[in-house]
């Protein structure tokens, strides 16, 4: 591309200044106001699904939101400058200064966590709260503040983690990741898929106001982990598997299930979902 002021072609720089100008003046018009309050927006050092974060950030400032950005130190080491240079040109965006972080989190409407690390979760499940991302989680839920929570980077069955090739840890070590999870949901946090985040936050904080009774159960947010049997007969060795992780079992049109599967699905539980999404059994 060769610049209209001479014939030197513009440099990356160059072109990334035109692109977040260009955005800067028309987000504004796309409902990028910031009117609905501010979010507190921690990341921790996953990668699984990163691309889909920063495009779901993206999203929730257009619908209106004003956006607090807080790195741990290797989410800022691994991407930090990489985030920055994403949402470069879209508004109400800032940084959480590491002491400051409380009168932030007292004027944040929720606390929105689309990269949470493997690490983030072990410490939260132990009330752990080292660093600074860590503190705005387990803080955000002492004060009573909603906080979402997307799964994908510690999503052993997830596609981000095979991409990566770190989804082969034993059933045991899987089921403990499950167990996190699990507890995040029951110290009140919203676990759900990267790509739900803006739907759930838009969705949690429309109710905000309402009374306790009227309210969504954060927890039926969580959405749960799926596995996909180890061949075309789904056996009973299957489902028990599926129980021990707290999955549901994703099988093909083609999936022949045996009828003590299928009563022993029934009697612990586990959800059979078609993969053409026609329905369960």
């Amino acid at each position: 591309m060769e610049s209209k002021f001479g014939d030197a072609p513009m440099n990356h720089q160059q072109i990334q200044r035109i692109v977040a100008e260009v955005i800067s003046r028309l987000v504004p018009r796309l409902g990028a106001d910031g009117c609905r309050g501010s979010l507190i927006v921690p990341l921790s050092g996953a990668t699984a699904g990163f691309g889909e974060a920063v495009r779901q950030i993206r999203f929730l400032i257009l619908d209106g939101y004003q956006v607090r950005l807080a790195f741990s130190e290797a989410a800022e080491q691994l991407f930090g400058q990489m985030v920055r240079n994403q949402l470069a040109g879209f508004p109400h965006i800032s940084s959480i200064e590491p002491t400051q972080w409380l009168s932030a989190l007292g004027e944040a409407r929720a606390i929105v966590c689309p990269l949470v690390s493997l690490n983030t979760i072990s410490k939260l499940s132990l009330l752990i709260a080292d660093n600074l991302v860590a503190n705005l989680i387990l803080h955000g839920l002492l004060k009573g503040k909603a906080v979402i929570v997307a799964r994908d980077g510690v999503d052993i069955t997830g596609q981000g983690r095979k991409a990566l090739d770190i989804d082969k840890g034993s059933p045991t070590l899987t089921q403990a990741i499950v167990n996190r999870l699990q507890t995040l949901t029951e110290y009140g946090c919203c676990v759900t898929d990267v790509q739900r985040l803006r739907s759930t936050v838009n969705s949690i904080l429309a109710n905000e106001g309402t009374s306790t009774a009227q309210q969504p159960d954060r927890k039926s947010y969580f959405t749960p982990l799926q596995i996909i049997p180890s061949g075309k007969l789904v056996t009973a060795a299957d489902i028990r598997n599926a129980h021990r992780l707290g999955a549901t079992l994703n099988m093909s049109s083609a999936s022949l299930l045996t009828p003590l599967a299928r009563d022993l699905a029934m009697q612990l539980g586990v959800a059979l979902v078609k993969s053409d999404d026609r329905g369960s059994h």
